[in-house]
């Protein structure tokens, strides 16, 4: 699901206030509140067609990387999943490994990310982002 207004997938419930809302809640049709626009929406919560896609099992997002047996080795059921053949997905968000044998809808991107980053600085009224003092592109000086 995505806001229609600003296309974000932070998105929360939201009450319901008329009795048809309430009826259609029975059919997973709710409410949902954008996070970041505060837009209110209604919308199919179900998600049927998402059902063959890998989720992470943390935050339920669906752009996911890949990792490789290098620098994480898998424990318990993951190693075993893997073992059978399953992929091997990390979700950058909450920083999870975990597999799946189902296929991934979304790759994951930096640039996306950066820009929800971007848009939530903005919002705060902070202006721009913060600049790494080991830069040395920046206008500060290291003390």
């Amino acid at each position: 699901m995505e806001c229609p207004k600003c296309g974000s997938r932070f998105l929360r419930p939201s009450q319901t206030r008329t009795f048809r809302e309430k009826l259609r809640a029975l059919w997973f049709v709710m409410p949902v509140r954008c996070k970041d626009c505060k837009t209110r929406f209604v919308t199919d919560t179900t998600g049927f067609q998402y059902l063959s896609f890998a989720r992470c099992p943390n935050c339920r997002r669906m752009d996911l990387n890949r990792w490789s047996g290098e620098t994480f080795v898998p424990r318990g059921i993951t190693w075993l999943k893997v073992s059978l053949g399953a992929a091997r997905f990390r979700c950058e968000y909450c920083r999870l490994n975990f597999a799946s044998f189902r296929k991934r809808k979304e790759v994951f991107s930096f640039k996306r990310w950066k820009r929800i980053e971007l848009a939530h600085l903005a919002a705060a009224g902070t202006g721009k982002p913060k600049v790494p003092r080991d830069n040395p592109d920046s206008d500060q000086t290291a003390h």
